[in-house]
């Protein structure tokens, strides 16, 4: 027979070491302190006195165990394993990092996840058994300050776990669910505390208007295996066939681990809501998709207890979409909120604008091989507008007119590439473009912001910012992005030149094989406005025709194919 430890000194330190035992008691007055070896138990934990567990894990291997003991313990991991039906018997007892079940764990109502600002314990879903009884899992906050999306880990919650959270009786409803088949905003009023919180359902709740830090919590019977529900996108006026979801398991789960979803007919992003710093009721939102985050923080790992947007995608209506996750979406990541994406191997651009001084809003162009310029509802991911008035709305306007927070473009590096841009703002000041992130993009490749109102082209990467005075209002049809090729490579790129005097259009041919080549000319909306053969190397007129604006001018020689820009301003 394995022995069963009885700790009678004061203290005893136990040092990286595997300790396999029959069982454990710590008498009163006495201490353990546990280092980062694992602890395997065959019988019962009885803690009368104080157990520091730092780090390892213990591991409950009999075959029916009790858990107890006049003191309360917090675990660092417990592995029940498999063997093992093992019941928490007193109250109090809570856990740092990760439980893993492969059996039978009996809860009770006795265990805590903690979460604080450094990590937030979870329940590891590649268990091969249960959690059966009552858990409180903790969700900690950053600010308390506004709306936070929340979503159940649980069976059958109900709106009264969040009673000690927020005020039910504010004159202002504080909890709301997301019905998309509304015809108004989609929000309805859930401060009914017997209603269900239902699992995969997101929620929105105003924990109101303190900035201090604060740990939300809530208890009930975990989930676990597979979680199902239908979507569907009725294309109402406000909704937009917008979903409000979230994840319903005990511990983080990965957007990207496709075995782990079923996600019939409905989009590729997810969308996050960042709480407002100086309105209670307002905020932003910021979105991913592979591996792309609008914001640079948006990403693909959601944390437990978090709600989130989808979309069911557009197709003849009522679109019917199916919702579903497992557990092979689910990972160990104690920290989700910190988690960043692996870089990426795409050229990028994130542009932000801002009120001088305020918060920005980002819109991002990558390029990807097999894009379309029109929505890809598997590469971009749409805009949703901000509802904080003191943060413009940028976005990216695809051939179809989609706005999209993240727009997918072909990696045609050799051509010009013309992106229009939307901005909508809620009043008038001044407001500044500036490029937060170039990344990975081509040699020779130039990038311009367009202003077609003043004709100014701003070369984004030698300059980064635009900075201008608009009202109120949504502009759709003055800035764009211009992606433009340049190449050094040849001498007749090197000596030709273009250029625009009093709304006339010239250029001069030098070193051109044969003395002859063919121009084309083309707008910012890709249409070409002139074509024609010149013959000779000097000086050509082209005319006057043309209207105020960015234009580009291929040159098709005999060896070489080149492109320059011109400004033509009247």
């Amino acid at each position: 027979m394995k022995p069963k430890f009885y700790i009678p000194i004061l203290i005893l330190n136990l040092l990286p070491l595997f300790l396999k035992a029959q069982g454990l008691i710590i008498p009163s007055n006495a201490y353990i302190i546990s280092g980062n070896g694992n602890i395997v138990l065959q019988s019962n934990w009885t803690n009368n006195g104080t157990f520091t567990h730092n780090s390892g894990t213990v591991i409950f291997g009999g075959t029916v165990q009790t858990l107890g003991g006049t003191s309360s313990t917090t675990f660092n991991n417990i592995t029940v394993a498999s063997t093992s039906n093992t019941t928490i018997i007193t109250a109090g007892h809570t856990l740092k990092a990760i439980l893993l079940s492969n059996d039978t764990l009996n809860a009770g109502g006795n265990l805590t996840l903690l979460s604080t600002a450094s990590q937030t314990a979870l329940i590891d879903g590649t268990g091969t058994g249960e959690v059966l009884g009552n858990v409180a899992i903790q969700r900690y906050l950053a600010s308390g300050f506004g709306y936070k999306y929340f979503s159940s880990p649980f069976l059958a919650a109900t709106v009264n776990e969040f009673s000690d959270d927020i005020n039910f009786a504010d004159t202002f409803p504080p909890f709301y669910r997301y019905d998309e088949n509304l015809v108004s905003s989609g929000w309805v009023i859930d401060t009914i505390t017997s209603n269900l919180l239902t699992p995969t359902q997101g929620y929105n709740a105003n924990f109101g208007s303190s900035s201090a830090s604060t740990t939300a919590d809530i208890t009930g019977v975990v989930n676990n295996h597979t979680l199902s529900a239908t979507l569907y996108n009725h294309n109402r006026p406000y909704t937009l066939g917008f979903n409000l979801v979230g994840n319903p398991y005990p511990s983080p789960v990965d957007w990207d681990l496709a075995g782990g979803w079923t996600r019939t007919n409905i989009d590729n992003a997810v969308y996050y809501f960042n709480a407002g710093t100086t309105n209670q009721y307002t905020g932003t939102y910021s979105s991913y998709i592979n591996g792309v985050s609008s914001n640079g923080t948006a990403n693909n790992i959601i944390a437990a207890m978090q709600g989130f947007f989808i979309h069911v995608s557009n197709g003849t209506y009522p679109v019917t979409a199916t919702f579903s996750v497992n557990n092979n979406a689910r990972i160990n990541n104690l920290v989700p909120n910190f988690y960043r994406a692996p870089p990426l191997s795409v050229p990028l651009l994130r542009l932000t604008a801002a009120f001088d001084g305020g918060i920005s809003d980002a819109v991002v162009i990558y390029f990807a091989d097999e894009a379309i310029s029109s929505f890809d509802r598997e590469k971009d991911a749409l805009k949703i507008m901000n509802t904080d008035s003191q943060v413009p709305n940028l976005y990216a306007l695809s051939t179809d007119a989609a706005r999209l927070s993240i727009i997918s473009w072909p990696a045609t590096y050799d051509s010009t590439s013309t992106i229009p841009l939307g901005l909508q703002i809620k009043h008038a000041g001044s407001i500044i473009f500036n490029t937060q992130d170039m990344e990975r993009i081509p040699y020779g490749q130039h990038i311009y912001l367009y202003d077609a109102k003043t004709g100014k082209t701003q070369d984004l990467q030698s300059d980064p910012q635009y900075r201008l005075f608009l009202e109120e209002g949504t502009y759709e049809n003055r800035f764009s992005i211009v992606f433009h090729k340049k190449d050094n490579g040849s001498s007749s790129e090197t000596g030709t030149t273009v250029y625009s005097i009093n709304g006339k259009l010239y250029v001069y041919l030098k070193n051109i094989p044969d003395a002859k080549c063919s121009i084309s000319i083309t707008n910012l909306l890709g249409q070409t406005v002139l074509q024609k053969d010149l013959y000779g190397n000097g000086y050509h007129e082209l005319g006057s025709q043309f209207s105020s604006g960015l234009y580009i001018v291929s040159f098709y020689t005999k060896q070489h194919t080149f492109s320059k820009k011109v400004v033509i301003s009247k």
